[in-house]
């Protein structure tokens, strides 16, 4: 395996646990974190770019152990981008990629091919403050993949951009992924659903869910449903005593999709769940506990 982790548990001098017990297998190919803001997405990609250490447990990357020993030869393994990625805004993308050579030692050759494949090539003389956001991010991007690292670590890469630069941004990372390792960290699901065939949930610190979509889908039919009303107050009686995961008006009626984890309603139909409401399941059954 290219990342694992084994019960890595990180706790915070504020008496949080980020993670409890997180263990992980990725191999090569796109893997998606899923989660809400604070699951522990974040803390876990810190981690494994060896910016925080772990409070317990072990990772591993390409075989080395995130030890500080091993430190500075995995960093020139992996590529990373934050969630939260900037630069002097004077600088032009030429020149932020130049200074990324310099302080990491790179070949200043790469610039071009790097800007190539993100598409910001005919943009390179342009200042950092005259880009959009999704090219800025893209930008991000280009840092992270220099050096072309077998291991590409990315954090919540489509925030906040327009969705012609998200489908670009996910071209970019399922092209990468071919012959490289991508983590994928999100919570933005249709990201997930459209690039990745494994991920992993996670919820307040807790692994609920590691495999492949096509698994976890599996894993959920008979336990969620589909119930149908005439009215929304039908449907408002209802939810007194279900849990409602969402719901939609057709012509005729309300159609929702319900959680049942023991008899389902007589009335109820044989539903086929999408990604978003097994994850929302997931969240309310597992993290809740």
């Amino acid at each position: 395996m290219i990342i694992e982790t084994s019960n890595l548990t990180k706790k915070y001098s504020n008496k949080v646990t980020a993670l409890n017990n997180v263990s992980l297998s990725i191999d090569t190919g796109i893997f998606g974190l899923l989660g809400r803001n604070g699951s522990g997405k974040t803390t876990l990609m810190r981690i494994l770019t060896t910016l925080i250490e772990p409070t317990g447990g072990t990772a591993s990357i390409l075989g080395m152990d995130i030890t500080p020993a091993n430190k500075t030869q995995i960093k020139r393994s992996i590529g990373y981008l934050p969630q939260e990625f900037g630069f002097y805004k004077e600088f032009t993308v030429s020149e932020i990629m130049e200074y990324i050579c310099i302080m990491r030692d790179f070949d200043k050759k790469t610039i071009g091919e790097t800007l190539e494949k993100v598409n910001l090539y005919n943009e390179r003389k342009k200042k950092y403050k005259e880009l959009s956001g999704g090219m800025k991010r893209r930008v991000g991007l280009a840092q992270a993949i220099l050096g072309n690292p077998p291991v590409l670590i990315v954090d919540e890469p489509t925030v906040g951009v327009d969705p012609e630069e998200r489908i670009k941004i996910r071209k970019l990372l399922n092209e990468y992924a071919e012959k490289n390792t991508v983590l994928f960290s999100t919570h933005i699901i249709e990201d997930i659903e459209y690039i990745c065939d494994k991920l992993a949930i996670l919820d307040n610190g807790k692994l609920l869910y590691s495999g492949s979509i096509e698994d976890l889908l599996k894993s959920v039919q008979g336990k969620i449903y589909e119930a149908r009303f005439n009215t929304k107050d039908e449907l408002h009686k209802f939810e007194e005593s279900h849990t409602v995961i969402s719901f939609k008006r057709d012509d005729t009626q309300v159609r929702a999709s319900v959680i049942c984890e023991n008899d389902a309603e007589p009335s109820s139909i044989p539903y086929k769940p999408t990604l978003e409401e097994v994850y929302v399941y997931l969240t309310t059954i597992k993290g809740g506990k």
